[in-house]
């Protein structure tokens, strides 16, 4: 058929210059005929391209195909002997009927239209998703800030994977196959990240019991800051000094954790020496006074102030205040230096560690 063709077209070439020779009435049918040769022309690369299909299908199996291709390398494009005219216009009207055809160029942009628009729907449908689950989860109170930023975000990214599966499917992209290749990917993957995905189990378990949240001050891995963020795999802190701490939460989860700021309210501890021979019932009193007319302590569960030890050098008292979480270190503060200017003010010693040398045995010393 491709060679019937490309006689026929040649034919109708030959034909075509002869009549652009000519001169009187045989020029008048030059016009039909380009049209016809620009039909022939166009009919002769969809054959070749057919041709192309049959010999790599053939060459696939083990079939001698050499021969085959030399003479479609030979054949391809359009005949050398047609003027330029002619060849744009078969080239034109080759285009034109890539894109009409079934399978062609329209069909063809359309999907890529088609699957961009899907895109767009599916990225507007992803950031309304977020916030729909944000609005649901933040409702009540009943999760922590962590887990509803979590679930957010995994709600939107799922939205828009599953929005660009869809597109690449619009486009004619096999998404069973990309999906087990997806998935061994993801097998293989596993192994190369044990530790990662232990952190990713950790980062779930600290959403789902919420140990903390953020912006508690709390104590993990043997470091101390406050919660600024939270993926699956690491837990931001933010330290007292302003460096910024990345904790892996397989790190977080495997240790102790202490949240300094789960509660409303706090105890203040602090520890006062005075001497030995100073009246132990008039500190007490001067501490508790102290303790209950700070502005920031709270009346109740009320202070308490006890002996607690009888050190090497002194007689330690507990004061331990109760106060609002946020308000813990400043009570400290101001207690701890009210306390020793009150305690110097009424005579009360706040002793340090001392020690007496005693040398036996001395040698004369005018000698």
């Amino acid at each position: 058929m491709l060679k019937a063709k490309i006689v026929e077209v040649g034919d109708v070439g030959i034909e075509l210059n002869r009549l652009k020779a000519a001169e009187g009435e045989d020029a008048a049918g030059v016009e039909p005929l380009e049209a016809r040769l620009v039909d022939l022309s166009v009919a002769e690369a969809e054959l070749n391209e057919r041709v192309g299909i049959v010999i790599a299908a053939l060459a696939k199996k083990g079939g001698d195909v050499a021969e085959a291709e030399q003479f479609l390398d030979a054949v391809s494009g359009i005949d050398a002997g047609t003027d330029t005219t002619t060849k744009w216009a078969a080239l034109i009207a080759s285009i034109k009927n890539w894109w009409e055809k079934p399978g062609g160029g329209k069909k063809f942009v359309n999907r890529i239209g088609l699957s961009l628009f899907v895109l767009l729907i599916f990225w507007i449908l992803s950031k309304y998703s977020g916030r729909v689950v944000r609005r649901g989860l933040s409702k009540g109170g009943r999760f922590s800030t962590l887990l509803v930023n979590f679930a957010s975000r995994m709600a939107g990214g799922l939205t828009l994977a599953v929005g660009a599966l869809v597109a690449l499917g619009l486009l004619g992209v096999p998404i069973a196959p990309l999906l087990a290749a997806m998935g061994a990917g993801g097998f293989i993957l596993g192994f190369a990240l044990q530790e990662t995905l232990g952190s990713f189990a950790s980062g779930l378990l600290l959403m789902i019991y919420r140990p903390f949240d953020v912006d508690d001050y709390i104590s993990i891995a043997g470091v101390e800051g406050t919660v600024k963020d939270m993926s699956l795999v690491s837990t931001c802190l933010l330290t007292l000094d302003n460096k910024v701490l990345v904790i892996p939460n397989k790190a977080a989860w495997g240790g102790t954790i202490t949240n300094y700021s789960g509660r409303d309210i706090r105890r203040v501890d602090l520890v006062f020496g005075i001497g030995y021979g100073d009246d132990i019932p008039t500190a007490i009193a001067i501490l508790e006074e102290m303790a209950k007319g700070h502005e920031l302590t709270l009346d109740e569960p009320e202070v308490s102030v006890e002996v607690i030890a009888l050190a090497d050098s002194s007689v330690n008292l507990s004061c331990r205040p109760w106060t609002k979480t946020g308000d813990y270190w400043r009570v400290y503060w101001d207690l701890t230096q009210a306390v020793k200017l009150r305690f110097d003010a009424e005579g009360i010693s706040i002793p340090f560690p001392q020690r007496d040398v005693h040398i036996q045995n001395a040698p004369d010393a005018s000698t």
